[in-house]
């Protein structure tokens, strides 16, 4: 396998150890939510045994084809699924099911997303599973939960951002809510999937217990919302959608500058705001009373980006974010994908990986943010062929 020249992680040349080394999971999921964090398991060492739906897998193997790409190129089901074996099975039949169960009694941890009630019509539900296997830790990724009255009710990233109200708090004042452009919706329970997992393992290792791990996606995103709650629990005002800026502070925000491209900016304490104004050249606005405090700046938001936005104009993008970051003020270009990975901090970091895969040669992946001093960081596996281990593991 062939990776980019590592910098900060070079030591996975030199170390040999990864810290979930001999631990064996088996993965019933699909699609995004549960096969994110199974790959995040086999980053770490896991033997992760995906099972499939013979000749057809994942759906994410068939979503799309991009130009100049053939349907021989999974590349939507390539970010998720390094690290793992494929194996084909039908769950619906008996004598294949004995293979998952033959499986399933050497595993540690079994995934799932499957729509409530699904893995029970199998007998693959966690009740059945802990009769041959009393210490499996089993994680249940649904929508919303094994219980609740929108417990059956399907899921997709969309539909967890508009029902837990996050949506609601996306977009710019006045306009139609927004859904997130990554995909918040499934991707944080994915981590939360993965932090119960490891929870759940160490505290095997002290009681010897297993685990049922009901994980739903509505209350993973619900309970990111922390300082977007705050103002509501507190007095009863709802939080409202501010577009680029922070509601809480000022200045901030997005402004345009001479060469056509955005900075964010972050100017909105009263520390920084002396900062702020010697960089922009304002300092008559320093002790303004409508400026001289944070909140005096909430207040009077439009009057001051009024005043900013001629003055962004003068300079480039990266002037205004060398000036900012030289004085201490938080500023960072708007950047594309192309120019993070493109970025010599993000290469120095090894965000991104290459991997030779057995169909699509050479493909790019993003690489996870772990970085520990004793162990490796992350295996190398390309993402497998449908059932490229059914002859190892069909037993």
């Amino acid at each position: 396998m062939k990776a980019n020249n590592l910098t900060i992680d070079n030591l996975n040349s030199t170390k040999k150890r990864y810290p979930l080394e001999n631990i064996k999971i088996v993965d019933f999921s699909r699609v995004l939510s549960g096969p994110f964090c199974t790959m995040l398991l086999g980053d770490l060492g896991a033997e992760v045994i995906k099972i499939e739906k013979p000749d057809i897998g994942d759906e994410n193997r068939n979503v799309r084809t991009y130009a100049g790409r053939t349907k021989e190129d999974e590349d939507y089901f390539y970010p998720m699924n390094r690290n793992k074996k494929s194996v084909e099975i039908n769950l619906k039949n008996s004598s294949e099911k004995e293979k998952v169960y033959n499986l399933i009694k050497e595993a540690d941890v079994i995934v799932e997303n499957f729509t409530p009630g699904t893995m029970e019509k199998l007998q693959l539900d966690y009740s059945s599973v802990k009769e041959i296997n009393e210490k499996i830790i089993y994680c249940s990724i649904s929508g919303f939960g094994q219980q609740g009255l929108y417990k059956d009710r399907k899921a997709y990233d969309s539909i967890v951002q508009a029902i837990t109200g996050v949506m609601a708090i996306t977009g710019n004042p006045g306009e139609s809510p927004l859904r997130s452009g990554l995909m918040f919706g499934d991707l944080t329970g994915s981590l939360y999937a993965l932090s119960s997992i490891l929870v759940s393992l160490y505290a095997r290792e002290r009681s010897g217990l297993g685990n049922h791990i009901d994980l739903s996606l509505a209350d993973s995103l619900l309970s990111l919302y922390s300082t977007n709650a705050a103002e509501y629990l507190a007095v009863g005002n709802l939080p409202e959608r501010g577009g680029s800026e922070n509601p809480g502070r000022s200045p901030t925000g997005n402004y345009l500058c001479s060469d056509g491209k955005f900075i964010q900016i972050m100017g909105g304490s009263d520390i920084l705001w002396p900062k702020f104004c010697e960089v922009v050249g304002i300092l008559e606005f320093e002790y303004d009373d409508r400026f001289k405090t944070n909140e005096a700046r909430i207040l009077n938001r439009d009057e001051l980006r009024k005043i900013l936005t001629p003055i962004f104009l003068k300079h480039t993008s990266s002037y205004w974010v060398k000036k900012f970051n030289e004085h201490g003020v938080p500023s960072a270009p708007i950047n594309t994908l192309a120019d993070v990975l493109e970025d010599k901090h993000f290469i120095e970091r090894n965000m991104e990986l290459k991997l030779e895969h057995q169909k699509s040669g050479t493909i790019r992946a993003i690489n996870n943010p772990f970085r520990f001093s004793s162990y490796n960081s992350y295996k190398l596996s390309p993402p497998p062929l449908l059932g490229q281990d059914n002859e190892e593991l069909r037993k």
